[in-house]
């Protein structure tokens, strides 16, 4: 029996989701449309790109085990555009060209792959779901230029690959975009995950059951239609799917998800003690249960007085265009409360990551240590976001009914070691706020904060993702 192996990012992995239409890849589907003579190892991992993934043991793992008359299916593309250094891979340049995105695929997989006999196969990046009638660059992974990280067409860089080495391709960008097209904007949420029952919480990247598959099925057809000998003639008859696998016979809610219940009679935190008479906790999506190692919140000293730092490490959280996962040190207040509250951020250390955040915020809701990709309240924040973006990184930013309000852009790069302010302070139409003596926004910050706890709002100080600040010379005026 020969083996399928695949490897990419999460477009392609496997998931274990508490999500209401959890998080499926197309690769744990693909077997779904071969026979029992080949047999798919699916290894892609979630958030790796085409170099991230050669430090896995799961790379380690595919080198020791493909064996001649194997095959190897490579789905990478949507990380290896990230402007990461650990990840970051550019678009510009062909297979020879150190650095370059189609370089990694060469030299990683596609040279060992043919070195052992085995068969390679190129597919590009699933496009990012569009949510108006015209397509975006980033939707189809075509970037700009982000500092040192240089833009360019991914998918293209994938097919010249496949050209310039005489390797099989499969265009998935080509295809998802011409069938999301004939499916239209509402139906093409439900081939994507959910963090909750409420369309809000849609997953524009990331595909549930029923995406998978029809990615699965899209990746197999072309295959069979490829002639790829020892693997296209095992494609099972596609006859019964076609056009593609419906809806109705794959899509299924998860029978243990359950919504987030608010109760504003919070308790106290068994994991975190009250700071400065703030209460603590670590909750949203924050990959798993919230505990006192990944995040940490103590009482320290800067210059004499009484300072708060707090620290968010290994992935946890994040601030993301769907969910949010925080460690929070807050105050329940009156929602009609006027307040105005400052505060010096020390910036410690933090990894540069488009979903890492730190400052003020106010929100209308908050829970105590609790893990759930539920879409949560809303809130305005006094903090940058896209911070891979430098100087072009957003000043201040909300979530108004589920959706992320931007602010205007930073005044300049924020760095490890530096201290800035940040304000945030109630408006007679909603929320204000600065950061880093920035502009100062209340424009889109207009809106009450009433619509999960009608009577309080939650103030106070907030960390996401990889990042450790101490907050200092904290003032609350009310």
């Amino acid at each position: 029996m020969s083996k399928l192996w695949v490897v990419g990012d999460s477009t392609l992995s496997s998931f274990e989701d508490k999500y209401y239409y959890p998080r499926y890849g197309y690769g744990t589907k693909l077997g779904e449309y071969l026979n029992d003579k080949v047999e798919v190892v699916n290894i892609a991992l979630s958030g790796r790109s085409s170099l991230s993934f050669t430090k896995e043991e799961n790379y380690e793992t595919l080198m020791n085990n493909m064996e001649s008359g194997d095959f190897l299916l490579m789905g990478f593309g949507h990380n290896d555009e990230k402007a990461e250094a650990d990840r970051f891979r550019t678009a510009v340049g062909d297979y020879k060209t150190e650095g370059s995105f189609a370089n990694s695929l060469y030299v990683n997989y596609i040279e060992p792959a043919r070195t052992a006999g085995v068969v390679p196969i190129l597919a590009t990046p699933i496009v990012r779901r569009k949510t108006e009638d015209n397509w975006s660059k980033v939707q189809l992974h075509i970037t700009e230029d982000n500092g040192d990280f240089k833009g360019g067409d991914y998918p293209e860089a994938v097919r010249k690959l496949a050209a310039d080495t005489h390797v099989a391709l499969v265009d998935m960008t080509e295809i998802t975009r011409k069938f999301y097209e004939e499916l239209g904007v509402e139906e093409t949420a439900y081939l994507h995950a959910w963090s909750c029952n409420n369309m809000v919480s849609v997953d524009n990247t990331h595909t549930n059951v029923w995406g998978a598959y029809v990615n699965a099925f899209f990746v197999m057809k072309t295959i069979k239609e490829l002639g790829i000998a020892g693997l296209s003639e095992n494609v099972i008859d596609l006859a019964n799917y076609m056009p593609y696998p419906a809806k109705e016979n794959y899509l299924e809610a998860n029978k243990d998800y359950k919504p987030v219940e608010f109760n504003s009679n919070l308790e106290a935190s068994k994991l975190f003690k009250d700071v400065e008479g703030f209460k603590v906790s670590a909750f949203g999506d924050i990959l798993a249960p919230a505990d006192n190692k990944d995040f940490s919140c103590e009482l320290e000293e800067k210059d004499g007085k009484p300072a708060i730092r707090m620290a968010v490490r290994e992935n946890r959280g994040k601030i993301s265009i769907v969910t949010d996962g925080i460690l929070f040190a807050f105050k329940q207040i009156p929602a009609a409360t006027k307040f105005k509250l400052t505060a010096d951020i020390t910036v410690n250390d933090y990894f540069s990551n488009d979903q890492v955040s730190f400052g003020l915020m106010v929100r209308d809701d908050v829970y105590v240590d609790m893990d759930t990709a539920d879409v949560l309240g809303d809130y305005v924040a006094a903090a940058p976001l896209f911070l891979t973006k430098k100087e072009n990184a957003t000043n201040c930013f909300a979530r108004r009914s589920s959706e992320q309000v931007l602010g205007s852009k930073l005044r300049r790069e924020i760095k490890k070691g530096m201290t800035v302010k940040a304000c945030l302070f109630a408006t007679e139409d909603g929320y204000g706020a600065s950061f880093d003596d920035g502009d100062v926004i209340t424009g889109g910050f207009d809106f009450k904060l009433t619509t999960v706890d009608p009577e309080h709002v939650y103030l106070g100080l907030f960390v996401s993702r990889n990042a450790d600040v101490t907050f200092s010379n904290i003032s609350l005026e009310m």
